[in-house]
């Protein structure tokens, strides 16, 4: 098969480089909600460019299917190139030849860094496209972006002279002000900017957190849930299998890309709108949903809401992820007052800790969930948190949703939800005033807390002791049970405390 290697199209990929760091170098949720937004939006600057000198400019109709034969119509109708691929943070495109390439990479790099100066951009391309092997061209275009990766300058493209006010917390000089009049650095005004762009579009979402707890002085408690899909490097690098051309390789990506906007961001979000609409559907606050959104896109799904409702979403969002789709679940439950972004980061390292158990296990497609209640501890990571607070104590994380290929896999030794929610209403035949004091219990050992349970049960009438499901505790050895049961006595008032299912 011969290889058309005489053309001069360039394919070329856009990488934004750095992305936790630029979106949360600020503990600002305005600034972080910005900064996402500007990431999310950031290749819409290629499609502004200079129409005199760049014609019709980059064609992207995502619903025209990619071909040789229309990309060479699409150059003669005046566009400069095409958009091959949009998605998770990959963009590339093919160009007429290398030096539009390069022309329209420095248009775009003086636009980034007349409104965005620390926002980095990594461009690179390759010439010479073979339309009939793209998964060929991608591997010379990520092997030659490796090492411009390596040789990527990290000098930063401002600097601030001694007389120079500066921003205490990132050292950029102030060059102007946000919305409310205050001194900031371009960074973080193109980020309010942002911000105030998009709330406009989203006038039923509350932005003051203190509207979100049960009631202010008293359970002033938020919860921040951080979701992110499971093996989408090795999902995107799948799609293509058994295909080689580019017009069967592009067709597959974006419709992988489109199945993952869907299956993880839209239907999801509308579920999650739809049990905040009903769960406070007769609440006084003017329409506000109860929720706040802070970075959706892609697969990653990251929002603030009261720490009620936290496990509830949680698996609501993890149980109806279609099959062979998953997601791992993290949750911090915090002050009000406290740092969000200290508590962003514990989130996150909740579910990357069960990111971690699922590639011990060998799991491809089981969606796991774990939390951590913040007792105050900042600057510390999960791991050395927990063990100072909790000595091994640890049940989690649970399995929400396990798929069909991973059943037969080693998930004994995980928590699964179901579980849990027996767990859960035993405790609740037990009654409050039984329940609290089994944490303590549980904490010292297994057998004081079997001790305490057959104390319990003595105490019982006989009726009530035989409508109450003691068999649960066969269901783990008598340490996993101890662990989970801890677990769940922790955060019990404000997830498992049902009421209707005490019984008197």
């Amino acid at each position: 098969e011969k290889c058309e290697m005489e053309n001069k199209y360039a394919l070329a990929m856009y990488d934004i480089r750095g992305k936790q760091e630029f979106i949360y170098r600020s503990s600002r949720i305005k600034e972080i909600i910005g900064g996402s937004a500007l990431i999310r939006d950031c290749f819409e600057g290629l499609y502004k460019l200079n129409k005199e000198k760049f014609g019709k400019g980059i064609f992207r109709n995502k619903e025209t299917a990619f071909t040789e034969s229309a990309f060479k119509e699409h150059l003669e109708e005046g566009y400069i190139g095409e958009v091959v691929y949009d998605g998770g943070g990959n963009f590339q495109l093919i160009f007429k030849d290398d030096e539009t390439c390069k022309d329209v990479t420095y248009e775009f790099s003086k636009k980034l860094m007349k409104k965005v100066p620390s926002l980095r951009v990594l461009c690179t391309y390759i010439v010479g496209v073979n339309f009939s092997d793209y998964l060929g061209d991608r591997k010379k275009l990520y092997d030659l972006h490796r090492v411009r990766e390596m040789q990527e300058s990290n000098v930063r493209p401002y600097a601030a002279f001694p007389i120079v006010q500066l921003d205490r917390r990132t050292s950029m000089p102030l060059t102007g002000k946000n919305s409310v009049g205050e001194k900031v650095s371009a960074e973080s005004k193109a980020k309010y900017d942002k911000y105030d762009e998009i709330r406009k579009n989203k006038p039923d979402e509350e932005t003051i957190l203190d509207n979100l707890v049960t009631q202010r002085d008293e359970e002033s408690l938020l919860a921040v849930i951080y979701i992110d899909g499971n093996s989408m490097g090795a999902k995107v690098q799948t799609c293509c299998d058994g295909k080689k051309s580019y017009e069967d390789c592009v067709a597959a990506l974006r419709q992988f890309s489109a199945q993952v906007q869907k299956n993880y961001i839209d239907d999801r979000l509308k579920e999650i709108d739809d049990f905040f609409m009903e769960k406070y559907k007769t609440a006084q606050d003017g329409g506000k949903l109860k929720r706040r959104f802070v970075v959706y896109a892609g697969d990653e799904i990251t929002f603030i809401c009261n720490a009620r409702d936290a496990y509830d979403i949680m698996c609501l969002y993890l149980k109806n992820l279609p099959e062979g789709e998953s997601s791992c679940a993290g949750a911090v439950i915090f002050q009000s007052h406290s740092p969000y972004s200290e508590a962003y980061r514990i989130a996150e390292e909740c579910c990357e800790n069960a990111k971690k158990v699922m590639k011990a296990l060998e799991l491809t497609d089981t969606s796991l969930m774990d939390f951590h209640y913040s007792q105050g501890g900042t600057g510390e990571s999960l791991e050395t948190i927990r063990d100072k607070e909790l000595g091994g104590i640890i049940s989690k994380p649970w399995i929400v949703k396990v798929s069909k290929k991973d059943e037969e896999k080693k998930t004994e030794n995980l928590i699964r939800i179901e579980t849990v929610e027996r767990v859960r209403k035993f405790l609740n035949q037990l009654g409050r005033s039984n329940v609290k004091g089994l944490a303590e219990h549980a904490r010292y050992s297994a057998s004081d807390l079997e001790m305490e349970l057959m104390r319990i049960k003595a105490h019982m009438s006989e009726s009530k002791r035989s409508q109450t499901d003691f068999d649960c505790l066969k269901l783990l050895d008598k340490n996993e049970m101890r662990k989970l049961i801890y677990d769940v006595v922790i955060m019990y008032d404000l997830w498992f405390h049902d009421v209707k299912g005490e019984q008197e």
